[in-house]
C-alpha cells in the first residue's frame, strides 16, 4: 500500500464545492469516482482544504492510498484522460505514510479577484461591485488589522462543530491594477465563508470610509451586524498550500 499526493487545479463553476454532498456533484465525488475506476477498489481522497460551490483552485492537494504498481506519471495520465476538462492533475508523487494533506499543511493562501468593469466572459471567475466605492489606500490600511492570531468566529458561517475559531493570519495584501483588484490572504487555517466575509467587510470599510481599525473592533466585539455583505464565490481561488 502506497500513499500518493495529487497536486491539481479546478474550475469550480459547475460543482457544488469540493466535499461530497448528497444528490450534488462535487469535485471530490468526480475524482474519487475515477480513482476507483482506475484501481478497481473504492478510493477516498483527503484534501488540504475545502472550497465552496463556485470557488476555484489554482493549487489544491489531496492524498489517497492505493495498492498498485502504477507510477505517479501513469496515474496522472490515467486521471487526466478520464476527468472533465474542469479539473486538471498537475503532479502526483509518493509521500510518507504519516503525511496528511490537511494536517501536514502549514499555511493556505486564498486569492480574491474583483474587476473594475463588468466582463460577461469573466463573470464566473471574478467579482464585480458597480455600486461600491473601492479605495485601495483605505483598504491597504484596514487589512493590517487582520494580521495576527484572533478568534474569527464572527466571520464564519457555522462553527458549531469546531473546538475553537482561532486563526493566525500571516499575510493580507490588497493590490490594484488597470483591470481591477486582487486580495491575497494567508493563514494557518480558514473557517467556512471566512475569506468572502472578510472581503465584503473590507468593501464596506472602503465604501463608507469607516475607521481603519474597524476589523479590530469587529474581532473584539464579535458583532455579526458589523460585517459587510458576503462576497460572491466566483472571485475566490484557493491559491496555494504550503507544507
Amino acid at each position: 500500500m502506497k500513499k500518493f499526493l495529487l497536486h491539481f487545479c479546478y474550475d469550480g463553476t459547475d460543482f457544488h464545492g469540493w466535499q461530497n454532498q448528497k444528490d450534488e456533484i462535487s469535485i471530490q465525488f468526480v475524482m474519487e469516482k475515477f480513482l476507483t475506476k482506475i484501481f478497481k477498489v473504492e478510493t477516498r481522497l483527503i484534501a488540504s482544504g475545502r472550497t465552496d460551490r463556485g470557488v476555484h483552485a489554482y493549487n489544491q492537494y489531496a492524498h489517497f492510498n492505493a495498492l498498485t504498481r502504477m507510477s505517479p506519471e501513469n496515474i496522472i495520465k490515467a486521471l487526466n484522460g478520464l476527468l472533465t476538462k474542469s479539473i486538471y492533475i498537475k503532479n502526483c508523487k509518493v509521500v510518507d505514510a504519516n503525511f496528511h494533506a490537511r494536517f501536514s499543511a502549514k499555511s493556505r493562501t486564498y486569492l480574491y479577484k474583483i474587476n473594475k468593469s463588468y466582463n460577461p466572459f469573466e463573470r464566473n471567475y471574478t467579482a464585480f461591485f458597480p455600486k461600491k466605492i473601492i479605495r485601495t489606500e483605505k483598504i491597504k490600511k484596514a487589512v493590517n488589522y487582520l494580521i495576527g492570531t484572533y478568534d474569527f468566529d464572527v466571520f464564519a458561517h457555522d462553527t458549531s462543530h469546531l473546538s475553537n475559531c482561532l486563526c493566525t493570519i500571516t499575510s493580507a495584501i490588497w493590490e490594484e491594477n488597470e483591470k481591477g483588484f486582487q486580495f491575497f490572504i494567508a493563514a494557518n487555517r480558514f473557517l467556512h465563508n471566512m475569506v468572502r466575509r472578510i472581503v465584503g467587510t473590507l468593501l464596506k470599510i472602503s465604501h463608507y470610509d469607516l475607521p481603519d481599525n474597524y476589523i479590530q473592533q469587529i474581532l473584539e466585539k464579535q458583532d455579526y451586524s458589523m460585517l459587510g455583505d458576503t462576497a460572491p464565490p466566483e472571485g475566490l481561488y484557493l491559491y496555494n498550500i504550503n507544507f
